[in-house]
C-alpha cells in the first residue's frame, strides 16, 4: 500500500526536484517559468484535459452517477466553502482567497490519479472520478478562479469588466473551452479518430511534467516558505476535506465502495493548477509552490490513513 503510493507520488516530485535544481544551477529562470507556464496553459493542459473526456465511454459514467456526483458535489462544495472561510473569516483578498480555495478543493485527480486509483478503487471506477474531478475542475472551479484573478487585475491596473465580460474572457481560455468541447462531443456520441486523439496526446501527456518542472523553478526562486496559510491549506487539502467528505457521504448512507473511491480521490494531493494560474497571475507564486511541494510530501502518510478508514472491515 505505501509503495503504491510513493510509486505514485515519486515521479512528481523527482521531476519537482530536477526543476528546483535547474533553478539553483540558472538554467531557469522567472522569464522561462512564463514561457513554460504558457505553454501548458495554452496547448498542453487544454489538449490533456481534451484527450481524457473525449476517450471517456459515456456507459461508464451513467453506470456510476453516485461515485460521480459525490465526486464533482463535494470538490465544488470544498472549493467554496475554503474560498469563503479564506475571504470572510480569514479576511484574504480575493486573488488569494480563490488560490487558497481552489488548492483545498482541487485536487491533482487529472494528473496523479490514473497512476495511483486502479489499484485501490478499480479501473472502472478511476474512470469515473477522475472524469467527474475534471468536470468539476474545468466546469467550476478554474473558471470562476480565473475570473476572480482577472477581476483583481483589472481593479489593480484601475479598468472596470462587468460580470458577463468576466465570463466570456474566462470562456476564451483553452482551459476551460477545450473540455466543454470534449464533454459536447461524448454527450452527441461523436466519436474522434483514436489516431488524432494520439497525437494530441502526445503534447498533452507533458502537461504535467512541464507544470511540475516550472513549479520547482518557482519554488527555488521564492524559496519554500511555511507560513499559516501554507499550512492550514495543506491541512485542508490533506485531511479536512477527505474526512469531511467521509462524514458526509456515511451520513447519507451510500455504498461503501461509493464511499471509499470518493474519499480516496479527495485526498490526492494539491493539483498543479494551483501554481500554474498563481504564476499567469502573479499572485502568491510563493504560497501556491510551498504549498504544492508540502501538500505532495505530506500525502505519502495522509493517503495510507484514509486508505486503512475506508478499508472494508
Amino acid at each position: 500500500m505505501l509503495s503504491t503510493i510513493i510509486a505514485a507520488m515519486l515521479p512528481l516530485i523527482v521531476v519537482f526536484v530536477l526543476g528546483y535544481r535547474a533553478g539553483w544551477h540558472h538554467d531557469f529562470d522567472g522569464t522561462h517559468v512564463a514561457v513554460l507556464n504558457r505553454l501548458v496553459m495554452l496547448y498542453a493542459f487544454p489538449l490533456n484535459l481534451f484527450v481524457g473526456i473525449a476517450r471517456m465511454p459515456r456507459t461508464i459514467l451513467a453506470g456510476q452517477m453516485p461515485l460521480a456526483a459525490s465526486v464533482f458535489g463535494l470538490m465544488c462544495a470544498s472549493f467554496a466553502v475554503a474560498y469563503g472561510v479564506s475571504r470572510y473569516v480569514a479576511r484574504r483578498g480575493g486573488a488569494a482567497a480563490a488560490l487558497q480555495g481552489l488548492a483545498i478543493g482541487a485536487p491533482s485527480v487529472p494528473f496523479i490519479g490514473s497512476a495511483m486509483l486502479p489499484v485501490l478503487i478499480g479501473h472502472d471506477s478511476t474512470a469515473v472520478a477522475i472524469s467527474a474531478a475534471v468536470f468539476a475542475m474545468v466546469l467550476v472551479q478554474t473558471p470562476v478562479c480565473m475570473m476572480m484573478l482577472g477581476h483583481d487585475a483589472t481593479v489593480a491596473d484601475g479598468a472596470s469588466v462587468s460580470f458577463v465580460g468576466q465570463v466570456g474572457a474566462a470562456l476564451k481560455e483553452p482551459i476551460v473551452w477545450a473540455p466543454l468541447l470534449a464533454t459536447a462531443l461524448v454527450v452527441l456520441d461523436v466519436h474522434i479518430p483514436r489516431s488524432l486523439l494520439g497525437a494530441m496526446g502526445l503534447l498533452g501527456n507533458t502537461a504535467t511534467g512541464v507544470a511540475l518542472f516550472a513549479s520547482g523553478v518557482v519554488l527555488f526562486l521564492q524559496r519554500v516558505h511555511i507560513t499559516l496559510p501554507v499550512v492550514m491549506t495543506v491541512l485542508a487539502r490533506n485531511i479536512v476535506v477527505p474526512a469531511g467528505a467521509w462524514l458526509v457521504l456515511v451520513a447519507l448512507g451510500l455504498p461503501h465502495d461509493v464511499i471509499r473511491a470518493t474519499v480516496l480521490t479527495l485526498s490526492i494531493p494539491v493539483g498543479t493548477v494551483v501554481v500554474i494560474l498563481a504564476v499567469r497571475f502573479k499572485t502568491d507564486e510563493q504560497e501556491a509552490a510551498s504549498t504544492l511541494f508540502l501538500s505532495a510530501v505530506a500525502s505519502v502518510l495522509t493517503m495510507v490513513l484514509f486508505i486503512l478508514l475506508t478499508a472494508q472491515h
